[in-house]
Parts: structure tokens; sequence; C-alpha cells
């Protein structure tokens, strides 16, 4: 009999060491263990995962206080400017949207490297149409808006203080940035015709190793553009590249597409005038030339001088207003039987600019415009030949 007490006395003391381990030390008291032990089935009584999961105390979900504060970036995402033509020339802007590119400037300190905190943009004139302007670094990243600085008298100063982004020009190196114009609608207080063109530009800045105050008057490159309620914004050979040349009556001479956008709904957009540069080789004579347009019967009469062709345009025939426009010059040619080699090719040449007029006249609704800011020549038409 003792022995087998003695017997069963081992036996418990050796189970009671080999899953007391398992528990954790607030959990190790004998009436826990044995009540753990004990209530598992025989065969799992000394394994340590299911006393282990039997004791353990259920653990509180954290609890997120809805009142604290949202994560934020330190700094700013960057923005790309999404108009991908940074060309320099003067062109038409489209009240209620962003200019095409107004001018570039290039930033360079001799000295040490330089961190720049202002940018200062000066019109040629007080624009009312203009909102703001954008500020573009070399990689048309912008660097944000210059806004009227309305302390100074004359309308014409715009800045921009540098707090979101750490510009730093290092030294002896070039630092390149463009602007663009955010242009009001006509509604929020813009208006057609007025011109739109950047003085100077500068900046100010601190010394990288100095701290010592930097002011530059920067060189650059500004070109004038003029603000409208609508504009044109293609005009293309709609024709062959080439024909040959025949001689007869009603012959076409040339044919272009016509293109265009509005800013709001009352403007108008409309082709008042076109005036085409006629090039002739081997004694081709025109006469009775005409102009039509596509899916239209009806025609207006042309004049030729020298080698100028003239076509006025009447609003059936020269309105962009719903849709683009095709139209058709259309001529009697006579060709010399003793040419042995005669062609033919009208042209649209000249773009103009907001002081000399170009070959395109037209029309906003508002203002009379004679020019169309595009690339020279704006459109060549099929080169006839014999």
């Amino acid at each position: 009999m003792l022995y087998t007490m003695l017997r069963r006395t081992l036996s418990i003391a050796a189970i009671a060491a080999a899953v007391l381990p398992a528990f954790p030390v607030h959990a190790r008291t004998v009436d826990r263990v044995n009540a753990a032990y004990f209530r598992q089935p025989l065969y799992q009584r000394i394994s340590r995962r299911n006393i282990r999961a039997t004791l353990r105390k259920p653990v509180r979900s954290r609890r997120v206080s809805s009142s604290a504060p949202a994560s934020s970036s330190s700094s700013a995402a960057s923005i790309k400017d999404p108009d991908t033509d940074v060309s320099l020339a003067g062109r038409i802007a489209l009240l209620g949207g962003i200019s095409p590119v107004l001018g570039s400037a290039k930033a360079f300190n001799n000295a040490e490297p330089l961190h720049i905190t202002t940018i200062t943009v000066t019109l040629d004139s007080a624009v009312t149409s203009v909102d703001q302007l954008l500020i573009y670094d070399e990689d048309a990243e912008l660097l944000g808006s210059a806004r009227l600085d309305a302390s100074v008298s004359g309308g014409r100063i715009y800045t921009l203080s540098v707090k979101t982004k750490n510009i730093i020009i290092p030294q002896r190196e070039d630092y390149s940035f463009y602007v663009r114009s955010q242009l009001k609608s006509r509604d929020g207080g813009g208006t057609s015709a007025e011109l739109l063109k950047i003085a100077s530009i500068a900046i100010e800045g601190n010394g990288g190793w100095s701290n010592r105050t930097y002011t530059q008057s920067l060189t650059g490159t500004f070109n004038t553009h003029q603000i409208a309620r609508s504009m044109i914004t293609s005009i293309t050979n709609a024709g062959a590249v080439s024909e040959p040349l025949l001689s007869g009556t009603d012959r076409e001479i040339g044919r272009f597409r016509f293109m265009g956008v509005r800013n709001d709904g009352s403007a108008d957009l409309r082709l008042s005038q076109l005036t085409f540069t006629l090039s002739q080789v081997g004694g081709v004579s025109l006469s009775d030339v005409q102009i039509i347009v596509d899916g239209s019967s009806d025609r207006a009469n042309c004049t030729v001088s020298s080698s100028t062709i003239t076509c006025p345009l009447t609003a059936s025939f020269g309105s962009l207003t719903s849709s683009s426009r095709t139209l058709t010059l259309l001529a009697d040619i006579t060709i010399p039987s003793s040419a042995p080699r005669a062609s033919l090719q009208i042209s649209l040449n000249e773009t103009g600019t907001p002081t000399s007029a170009g070959s395109v006249q037209w029309t906003d609704g508002t203002t009379t415009f004679d020019w169309v800011g595009f690339e020279e020549p704006v459109a060549r038409g099929t080169y006839y030949a014999y």
C-alpha cells in the first residue's frame, strides 16, 4: 500500500514538473494547475499547447481614439505640368484656361549655393484677366502660384513665397523655370483682346554657406500673347499632298480644314477672311476663284491680285461654333501649251502677331483677330504639277 501511494505521488510530481514551465508566473498555483490538467482528456494532459491555451487570459483589443490626428506628409506631392508644349512663341490664350508658356528664365549664382525664398514676376502691363501665375521648374514640376501683390500699385507684380519647396541652386550651375497664367473666365472678370507679356522676373534667396541675402534680376525670353473667348486650334491641308495639274473650269486648287474651341456658350468662333499666297510656275493663270463649304452648294467669290488670293467669308461660310469646317477653293485654270513644266500651290503662310496681320482673320464674338499664333507656314495646300 505504501509503495503504491509513493509511486502515485511521484507520478503526479513528475507530471507537474513537466507541465509547470508552460504556465505564466501568475498561473502557477496548485489549484489552477490541477484544474487545467484534469480538465483535459487523458491523451492531451501533457500537451503544453493545450494547457497554455486553457490558462491564457483574454487580450482586450486596443481602442483607437477617434480624436487622434490623422498623419500627413511633411512635403507636398509634386504636381506636373499637364501641357507638354513649352514653346515660347506668342500665342492666343483662352479665357478660363491655362495659357501657353509666357516666358522662361535662368538663375545662376557664382559665389555659393542659393536657397530661393521668393520669385517675383512683373507683367508689362496690368491684365485683369489674370487670376494667378503658375511657375514650373525645369523638370515641369509646379513650384507654386504667384499672386498679385496688392501692396504695390499698378497691378503688375505677382509674388511667389517659396514655402513648400526646398529650391537650392548649386554654386555655378544654371537653374531654369517657366511661367504660365491661370486666366479668369468671362463671367469671372476675364476680358477679350487683352495683351499678356512678362516684363521681368526676379528671385530672392539666402546663401547656402553665408546666409547672405541675394536679389537677382534674371535674363529670359518673354513673348506677347493675346487673350480671347475662343480660339482656332488647328488649320491643316484637307487634300492630298500632291495631284496632277489640269486645265479647265471649276478645278480644285486647295482644300483646308479648320478647328477651334470656345470658352463659354455665348462666345462666337468664326473665320472672317482668308489670305492665300499663290505660287505658280510655267505661266499658269487663274480666274473666277471661288470658295465653297463642304456639304453646301453655296459659293463666295475671291479676288486674285498678283500672288495673293483673298477670300472674305460670311457667317455661313466661316462659322466654327458647332464643329470643324472644311473650305475648298475652285478656279478656272489655264496652262500654256508651250509650258514644258507647270505647277500650282496655295498656302496660308503668315501666322501674324498682335501688331501685324497674318493670313487668317477671325472673331471670338467680341474682338476681331488678325493672327493665330501658329508656326509658319500655317498650312500648305496640295501641290499640283503638270
